[in-house]
């Protein structure tokens, strides 16, 4: 290429790069997308302390959050891809305790699929074995 517009080019990138409100906002680009993830992860966090610890004894919403764990960004076409929240889908497991045939009624209405093949689909065979045993 030309030295010229090389130089030209520099120049401008030098002008542009000293600028501090174009600094702040390149930074402020680069933290938001490093600390998405954990970000979710704490309003989601915020919002389960908000729960009302009663209400978790409805099965409609126990089937819920079981969704809301196997796809925790809530767009139905990544469910397959999402990652799991094995620690909640642990505590739902509790909770499910001897009621897990009106889980799974809800869960299946809701949804149009079993809550038992959905586990299956997002645990290992150990992990879903023990989901198993805690929730019959």
């Amino acid at each position: 290429m030309n030295p010229i517009i090389l130089q030209k080019v520099a120049q401008g990138a030098k002008v542009i790069f000293t600028n501090k409100i174009v600094l702040m906002i390149l930074l402020g680009l680069f933290i938001w997308l490093f600390l998405k993830k954990g970000i979710k992860k704490v309003v989601r966090k915020i919002r389960e302390n908000q729960f009302d610890k009663n209400e978790t004894q409805d099965p409609n919403i126990l089937a819920q959050q079981y969704r809301s764990a196997a796809n925790p960004s809530g767009n139905k076409w990544m469910i397959d891809w999402d990652g799991t929240d094995e620690d909640a889908v642990d505590r739902l497991a509790y909770q499910t305790r001897g009621r897990l045939d009106s889980v799974t009624d809800a869960y299946s209405q809701k949804f149009g699929e079993t809550l038992t093949d959905r586990m299956r689909t997002e645990l290992s065979n150990d992990d879903f074995q023990n989901w198993r045993n805690i929730v019959t």
